[in-house]
């Protein structure tokens, strides 16, 4: 592409607008000419083509003296262009001027933010720098929309059974319920999810993490008394009557100690680096004993974000019986939904599946929905647990209790319509050839 064409395909694009640093930190442009006049521009466009796609991960990632752009859209990664080392390098550095971050420090990583608009939204975008390689640097870009910074179970189509299940396992306002999952899932939203299905008119809870621009409703900022440390916060916690604690990450073995010792007097709720719920409760023994897990962990809860289906495109079609008996759905199921049929190879002049649907490029999905996993540490699991944290017989056990799973919960979603069994398939086999990404996705109108 000409730099000519690159010019006029940027004058096309809704532009973003660069409305400051996130944190209370400054970007001075005026004392960076040179490397505005030669990032600001391609900045600007990349950003804005990926807000006009629904991108929520941007990454820059050098390779072979070049850098590779990437636009990450309801979870499928898209090429997004290739720059010169030295072209990218001045957009990676111009991105980090914008957020408030050292533009001379390039061998150690760094966090920031932007706040900007496009089209009319506000938006964070949260950065990520990690040195790899001489001065090379990575970048994430990870993109919030400033309207989600409230995230309760309706807002997410929580199901209601679940959230009625984390109501009667808090009741007492004890123990330990924690999120998990692999990274981009979405674990810090889904521990705020649990967090909102305890009754706040019922309970008296504190948030004690630092959240940024999110809201918890009905929750308390807790604020620490200079010189006390987590043992003495919770204490004075428990004498102003608290109920439960919004920890966000439990990050350490100390850490996990004192929240199992204080959690026969209050409930807590917070994630833990894990990507599934067996790797957390192995790490779990591992910090603070298989006894402890044992009498106070509750629950852990994961989850996995689907595509949802463009429901401009979806098709129905009757299931057979044999399909519903296999995937052990209702046999009253009488409509699913796949993908569109691509048009007949002898007619050339039949629509493609991109000009049926502008709004989704023909994908055929827009946005996502999440399928969960709820670990329980019942009785009957406690005594699996006690023998071994072996994956297999665990799992094995929840089938038996019938406890929620990812795949059977995303069947829900199936039944729903919300997703196609197709989508089930690329997500649960990631080893499958994934298909060539399509057009730019469009914005859907308001």
């Amino acid at each position: 592409m000409s730099h000519g064409d690159e010019e006029e395909e940027f004058e096309e694009l809704e532009q973003v607008l660069f409305q400051g640093p996130l944190y209370g930190r400054e970007a001075n442009l005026k004392k960076n000419p040179r490397l505005v006049q030669a990032g600001l521009i391609p900045v600007k466009k990349m950003i804005s083509d990926a807000l006009a796609r629904r991108g929520h991960t941007i990454t820059l990632d050098p390779s072979s003296g070049r850098i590779l752009v990437r636009i990450v859209v309801d979870g499928i990664p898209y090429a997004a262009g290739t720059l010169p080392s030295k072209r990218g390098a001045a957009v990676v550095q111009m991105v980090k001027l914008l957020a408030g971050l050292d533009t001379q420090n390039r061998v150690e990583p760094q966090d920031g933010g932007i706040q900007v608009e496009f089209d009319g939204e506000e938006y964070r975008l949260l950065v990520n720098t990690t040195p790899i390689r001489g001065a090379a640097e990575r970048l994430r870009i990870r993109v919030e929309d400033v309207k989600k910074s409230v995230i309760r179970p309706t807002d997410v189509g929580f199901p209601e059974d679940l959230k009625e299940k984390l109501q009667s396992l808090t009741q007492d306002a004890n123990g330990i319920i924690l999120a998990c999952g692999p990274p981009e899932s979405g674990v810090t939203s889904l521990s705020m999810v649990m967090l909102h299905c305890m009754d706040p008119y019922l309970y008296s809870v504190y948030n004690m993490a630092e959240i940024g621009d999110r809201q918890l409703v009905n929750v308390a900022k807790f604020e620490p008394e200079e010189g006390h440390d987590l043992e003495l916060n919770l204490d004075r916690i428990i004498r102003q009557q608290g109920d439960a604690v919004f920890m966000g990450e439990v990050k350490d073995p100390q850490e996990a100690q004192l929240l199992f010792e204080y959690a026969d007097r209050l409930s807590f709720f917070g994630e833990i680096k894990a990507m599934t719920p067996v790797e957390a409760v192995r790490t779990l023994i591992d910090w603070v004993g298989v006894d402890q897990v044992l009498r106070r962990l509750k629950c852990i809860i994961t989850q996995k974000l689907i595509r949802r289906f463009c429901d401009d495109c979806k098709q129905a079609y009757r299931p057979s019986p044999q399909l519903l008996k296999r995937l052990g759905l209702p046999r009253e199921t009488t409509v699913l939904y796949r993908p569109p049929a691509p048009p007949p190879d002898d007619d050339p002049n039949a629509p493609t599946i991109a000009e049926m649907c502008a709004d989704c490029d023909g994908a055929p999905y827009y946005g996502r929905a999440a399928a969960y996993e709820l670990f329980e540490m019942t009785d009957e699991m406690k005594e699996v647990v006690a023998e071994g944290v072996d994956p297999a017989v665990m799992r094995k056990q929840m089938i038996s209790q019938k406890q929620r799973t990812l795949q059977q919960d995303a069947l829900r979603l199936v039944v729903a319509g919300t997703t196609s069994l197709e989508e089930l398939q690329r997500v649960f086999s990631p080893s499958r050839r994934k298909r060539k990404p399509g057009q730019r996705q469009r914005r859907r109108p308001q």
